[in-house]
């Protein structure tokens, strides 16, 4: 979905009625979208795969890095840019709360599951050694807890008075 629909989801909810927000006001949506708003950083992993056709090569089946470094600065790089799309509108429309700070590590720990479950990624360049089994199983349980995360935050914006 995208990071700055989460952060403007976040935000109608804040500005509806307590208890409103997922059925009369504004946004109108279930507490799960706003998960899948949070777990699927669209903008990050379109920039993430263009970087990947410039830092990789495929002969035959294979992808080989080809830049290492610039990968690895892509990674957090990416990281750092998937924060900012949360921060940047909340704090533009001055609605700002204790809770952002858990809602702004969301899209980047996103980014990074996302980076585990799929081969040839920026996460290879950071993490060249880790076994696939195991980023697979430490990405599925990240999401896992990073989707009940959002979803928690959602409900505890739908419970709160504008």
């Amino acid at each position: 979905m995208s990071t700055l629909a989460y952060a403007a989801i976040t935000t109608r909810r804040e500005q509806s009625p307590a208890n409103k927000s997922t059925s009369s006001a504004a946004p109108g949506l279930n507490t799960y979208v706003d998960a899948f708003a949070a777990l699927v950083p669209a903008e990050v992993l379109a920039l993430h795969a263009m970087i990947i056709t410039a830092t990789t090569e495929t002969i035959g089946d294979a992808t080989r890095i080809t830049s290492r470094g610039t990968l690895e600065w892509a990674f957090f790089g990416l990281a750092i840019l998937a924060t900012a799309l949360y921060v940047v509108p909340r704090l533009l429309d001055k609605k700002w709360g204790r809770l952002d700070y858990l809602r702004m590590i969301i899209p980047p720990l996103a980014f990074v599951g996302w980076t585990m479950l799929q081969r040839s990624t920026a996460f290879d360049a950071v993490f060249p050694t880790m076994p696939q089994a195991a980023r697979t199983v430490a990405a599925l349980f990240l999401g896992a807890v990073v989707g009940g995360l959002a979803a928690a935050l959602a409900y505890q914006a739908d419970q709160q008075d504008p």
